[in-house]
Formats: C-alpha cells, sequence, structure tokens
C-alpha cells in the first residue's frame, strides 16, 4: 500500500512538471497597424472578400512564449478560384523576424470558399500575437 501511495505521488509530481507554464509577458503589445493603409485601393482586406472554408490559426511560437513577446503580422496573399491561397508574403511584423514564419506557414494551409469574381490579389491580413494566443484582426 505504501508502495502505490509512493507511485502515485511520484507520478503527480513528474506530471506537475510537464503543465504548461503560463504565459507572462514581458512585452507591452505594440500598437495595432492600420492595415488598409497598406493596401491599394483595389485590394482585398481580411474578411471583406475572404470567407475561410479551412482555416487554422498558427501556434504561438515557442520561443516567443517562453520569452513573453507579442507582436502582430501583416500577411499579404492571393486567393485563386478554388480558394487555395498563393504567393504567400509577409507584409510586415513586430517585433520583426519572431513570428511572420510561423504566420506564414499556416497561411499556406488556408482555403476559403471559392471567390464569387474570380481570383484575388493582394489581399491583406493581420494576425495578433497577444497574451499567449493569437487571434485575427479586424
Amino acid at each position: 500500500m505504501v508502495f502505490v501511495g509512493a507511485a502515485l505521488l511520484l507520478a503527480g509530481f513528474v506530471l506537475a512538471g510537464c503543465a504548461t507554464k503560463p504565459f507572462m509577458p514581458k512585452s507591452d503589445y505594440p500598437q495595432d497597424p492600420w492595415v488598409k493603409g497598406y493596401a491599394n485601393p483595389d485590394d482585398c482586406i481580411g474578411g471583406e472578400k475572404l470567407a475561410a472554408r479551412n482555416f487554422e490559426l498558427p501556434d504561438y511560437p515557442k520561443r516567443a512564449f517562453r520569452s513573453g513577446r507579442q507582436g502582430w503580422v501583416i500577411l499579404r496573399l492571393d486567393v485563386n478560384e478554388l480558394g487555395e491561397t498563393e504567393n504567400v508574403q509577409i507584409e510586415r511584423a513586430l517585433p520583426d523576424r519572431l513570428f511572420g514564419g510561423n504566420a506564414r506557414k499556416a497561411a499556406r494551409g488556408w482555403q476559403f470558399h471559392p471567390p464569387k469574381d474570380g481570383a484575388l490579389k493582394n489581399c491583406r491580413v493581420l494576425l495578433r500575437y497577444r497574451l499567449g494566443g493569437v487571434s485575427l484582426g479586424g
């Protein structure tokens, strides 16, 4: 009986060590950018013309989570007639080189409902990396 209790206690310590540590911000969240300021008048902005069909937000990068960093990324992408993303580029990211690659990789797998007026070029999407989570800008 003592052995079972000791084994359970040891298992509890092991599992507690595996628990995810809470996000502790060590930087302020930078002011959101004015996404339309990066676009031309005929470019699409996020949810104005895009309707998601298969859309997974990127994970918070482990390095940024551990260091308590926050920021945002503006992606520029095209959506073909089938609703698939193409030509995914990082338009701007803050801080530079921390969240952009992660965001771009996720965006390559996004699928949208086929656009009504054919392919869309130069769509802008804002991703916020804030308090350990990722959300879409609006």
